[in-house]
């Protein structure tokens, strides 16, 4: 708190902003951490907030139902900005180069062998759905598909898998 407060030359409008934070914080991390189901995240988010609360203390009412009308609306609209720029940049950028080199984890060398012989998207779309555990909005936007042709890339290459592992079971047995 001392780095906000650092922040506000006026005694005033120091303790008024003390008032707010000790009123409010845990609010506003609640309301954060229940959207954003990250502790690190919702923690960005109240110190973003209180750095404009700080900014603006001299505008702002002290504790009051308005306060923390404002006080939530601005967490909510912080929240807001973070998804808009999580949609408009995937968290990650995929390299071929990572799977070739990582060996997916606990898999037998016939499935291993199966999944290498895929096409390049199937075998893409496969690594990521079950070895790095992303969904398939997140591989649409890493491998720059679409939505549809995920799912459609998803669906051909397990049929394939299913086909091959069982051909090189039927192989292996003889």
């Amino acid at each position: 708190m001392l780095v906000y407060l650092s922040m506000i030359e006026d005694d005033r409008d120091r303790s008024k902003f003390t008032e707010i934070y000790e009123a409010y914080h845990d609010l506003m991390y609640h309301i954060a951490y229940k959207y954003l189901g990250n502790e690190q995240d919702a923690e960005d988010v109240v110190h973003h907030v209180f750095v404009k609360i700080a900014e603006k203390i001299k505008i702002i009412e002290p504790v009051s139902p308005k306060t923390k009308g404002l006080v939530v609306l601005m967490v909510e609209n912080r929240i807001k900005d973070i998804y808009k720029v999580r949609s408009r940049h995937p968290e990650v950028t995929y390299l071929d180069e990572r799977y070739i080199t990582a060996q997916p984890p606990e898999t037998n060398i016939l499935l291993r062998d199966c999944i290498e012989s895929l096409p390049d998207v199937q075998r893409h779309v496969i690594y990521l759905r079950y070895f790095e555990g992303y969904d398939m909005h997140q591989i649409s936007r890493i491998l720059g598909i679409s939505l549809d042709w995920a799912h459609k890339a998803h669906k051909r290459a397990k049929d394939k898998l299913k086909q091959m592992y069982t051909e090189g079971e039927d192989t292996n047995a003889d």
